[in-house]
């Protein structure tokens, strides 16, 4: 009990500081996954050692490749930062799972971030939207969607059971917000930033061209060393870039957390099981 309250604590304090840095200046430090994934590592062996059950260390590997492929994927895919992949992989060996458990940790861990970051995402959007000085313009059809998803919704948890309506509403909520989330994306997301003040990882929106060819090409993994050692060799020439912030994610993670260690599977846990 001792090394899994430990492992707990461990995970809830750092994750707490990548979180605040994350929402501060939309990166997290290396060293701190660094040293989420080497106490993770350390905690985890003396824990074997000293109970000597091998189901301390048996789900390790599993979660380790299930949370860090998956976040990888997210990272490729241009979804996720790299900073996201490396706190995933520190908390897949030190929360990767307790003794006794029916399903390992990381497993309804990452069933219940699959549902967190919908919700987190979109609400992410809305408050960046709402917050901005910028008017939002959409098309009638998207704002007598929006409209027809909220009376639907709440239809549905009148008329159905709470655990259908929930679920119901979920898929209709995420359905409709794909008619619209590009939109709130180009709105609130995308922005010019002068040259100097690129940074690894920032994703261009567009190609970035000189003299009529591409200079610097979009990538999903965002803009990498080179590519700023070439972009500041001419910003004389180009004078700012536009590109496409992301919203810090990491605080999905330690909501994820939160939900996990309170109620296990929330979708398992609303069918009684």
């Amino acid at each position: 009990m001792i090394f899994a309250a430990l492992s707990i604590l461990i995970a809830f304090i750092l994750l707490t500081i990548a979180s605040i840095e994350d929402m501060k200046t939309r990166e997290v430090p290396d060293y701190l996954s660094y040293y989420l994934i080497a106490i993770a590592v350390f905690v985890r062996i003396l824990w074997f050692l000293s109970s000597k059950n091998f189901e301390v260390l048996f789900w390790v590997p599993i979660s380790f490749g299930v949370l860090t492929g998956f976040s990888y994927l997210m990272y490729k895919g241009g979804q996720w930062g790299g900073g996201d992949v490396k706190v995933l992989a520190g908390l897949s060996i030190i929360m990767s799972s307790f003794p006794g458990e029916k399903i390992p940790f990381f497993a309804n861990f990452l069933f219940n971030s699959l549902i967190v970051g919908v919700f987190y995402g979109l609400a992410g959007l809305g408050i960046m939207a709402i917050l901005s000085k910028k008017k939002l313009k959409l098309s009638i059809y998207k704002k007598a969607a929006i409209l027809l998803a909220g009376i639907i919704t709440v239809m549905l948890f009148y008329y159905l059971p709470i655990i259908l309506a929930f679920l119901s509403a979920m898929i209709v909520l995420s359905l409709v917000s794909l008619a619209f989330v590009k939109d709130i994306e180009k709105f609130v997301l995308e922005r010019y930033v002068p040259v100097e003040k690129l940074t690894e990882g920032d994703w261009l929106v567009n190609d970035v061209k000189l003299n009529g060819k591409v200079y610097v090409k979009k990538r999903n993994i965002g803009l990498t060393i080179e590519d700023l050692k070439k972009l500041n060799k001419v910003k004389s020439k180009i004078k700012k870039v536009k590109i496409k912030i992301g919203i810090p994610f990491v605080p999905a993670f330690w909501i994820s957390l939160i939900v996990t260690l309170l109620f296990g599977n929330i979708l398992l846990r609303m069918f009684g099981f």
